[in-house]
């Protein structure tokens, strides 16, 4: 049995933990008062309502997310929708539905793609055309292009960028066709359109993000003898040679352990002191914030749970009965303004694509700005996370910035954390 102490109790430390400690003695490290890191929920003190700092949606692709919640006994806690089910709405309030249907897989997401009337007939055969070659396009092709590039160069129409690839790359990688990496973008279309008919599932929480996350795991770390400590921020790792030998927090200092994971965000690594030329290799990352703004409304007209807005700052609409939860991400241009001109934005985008709605409705609001939500991954990226090696003997990193082959989601953490674990084991 091995001593390992895991940094970091955000999603990619929890699933290291997780996976380590019905055979290893874990001690998992938390800075913050809370688990969770960026995927985290807490009660709104005005409304009492939990909510999570910002919507998170999942797909059956995600099976590193979902075999995790398994683990720990939270797959109760999710809402799996059966086949693709998603209302887009154009700026003449027009609704265009893209549904799977029935049928069997991959007639169903085929057929999605073929009803799919928001952009016209030529361009739907078009657009399936392009997903059908998908499985085929070299990896060397598509390694320094941007996604603008790559579907510009297969002849994609604007309309169809605008209505469907868009919203895509938007909800997946959290930053624009012109930064977003094709290669990773590849990678995520295959899992959601050629990974089996349970692929494009969308899966929502029952709870809030701690409640199907953070609070089962902790559970079944410590059901297995191991310890979880928060508030207890590392400050600096001492090694001998290629080796960790001591971990100094702001409370404790740690000498018994034979690995160390570090599952800080890549931002928290150079606040974390070590005696060694390998902090030189970190890789430089860009952040992609997201803004997400909630409104409690007296009177809630909206029906579906959940809209895309095509051609539209705000990108999604989660509807949650009592409020909305808006989604914008890329949203660098927003973390300078004010709430007021937020909510005036945010009002006048929702009048304009669903007339049913007035501001009148709304009760009352808050604003969340995620300014580190994600990582860029643009085509920097790419060679920033492969090359990245610690060069230590006993620490592993983890974390959805390290080399997961995804872009900076949920299931990218899951499937660091465990990848991580498995180096270990």
């Amino acid at each position: 049995m091995s001593k390992i102490v895991v940094i970091g109790g955000g999603l990619a430390g929890l699933s290291a933990a997780v996976y380590l400690s019905a055979e290893h003695q874990v001690l998992l490290l938390e800075s913050s008062p809370k688990l969770g890191g960026r995927t985290y929920s807490f009660v709104e003190n005005k409304t009492g309502s939990t909510i999570d700092n910002g919507q998170h949606l999942m797909m059956g692709c995600y099976k590193y997310t979902l075999d995790f919640l398994k683990q720990i006994e939270s797959e109760k806690n999710i809402e799996v929708f059966e086949n693709l089910d998603i209302n887009f709405v154009k700026n003449d309030s027009t609704q265009y539905k893209l549904s799977s249907g029935n049928y069997f897989y991959p007639l169903n997401l085929l057929s999605s793609i073929l009803n799919y009337s928001a952009v016209n007939l030529y361009d739907r055969i078009s657009l399936i055309k392009f997903i059908l070659k998908i499985k085929f396009t070299k990896n060397s092709y598509l390694k320094n292009k941007t996604v603008k590039e790559w579907l510009l160069d297969k002849k994609q129409s604007n309309q169809s960028i605008i209505s469907l690839w868009e919203i895509l790359v938007i909800a997946t990688m959290n930053t624009t066709l012109e930064k977003a990496s094709a290669l990773l973008f590849k990678i995520v279309l295959k899992e959601i359109f050629l990974g089996g008919k349970k692929s494009s599932n969308i899966i929502l929480p029952r709870t809030g993000l701690s409640e199907l996350f953070c609070e089962p795991a902790k559970i079944f770390i410590e059901k297995n003898n191991c310890r979880i400590l928060t508030s207890e921020r590392v400050r600096r790792i001492e090694f001998d040679g290629d080796n960790a030998i001591k971990i100094i927090a702001n409370k404790n200092c740690y000498d018994d352990f034979d690995y160390v994971i570090s599952a800080v965000p890549f931002h928290a690594l150079n606040n974390i002191q070590m005696n060694t030329s390998e902090t030189n290799n970190y890789p430089r990352l860009e952040h992609s914030p997201i803004l997400n703004i909630f409104i409690w409304l007296d009177n809630n007209p909206f029906k579906e749970r959940i809209y895309g807005l095509i051609d539209s700052p705000i990108h999604w609409i989660f509807n949650h009965g009592e409020y909305l939860s808006i989604t914008i991400s890329a949203a660098n241009e927003y973390m300078a303004m004010k709430e007021d001109e937020i909510l005036d934005f945010t009002y006048s985008q929702i009048e304009k694509y669903f007339p049913i709605f007035n501001r009148k409705f709304a009760r009352y609001c808050k604003i969340i700005k995620e300014k580190r939500a994600t990582f860029t991954p643009s085509i920097l990226s790419i060679d920033e996370r492969q090359f990245f090696n610690s060069g230590f003997k006993n620490v592993v990193f983890a974390g959805d910035w390290t080399n997961t082959g995804l872009p900076s989601t949920i299931e990218g953490a899951v499937k660091s954390g465990f990848f991580a674990a498995k180096k270990i084991t």
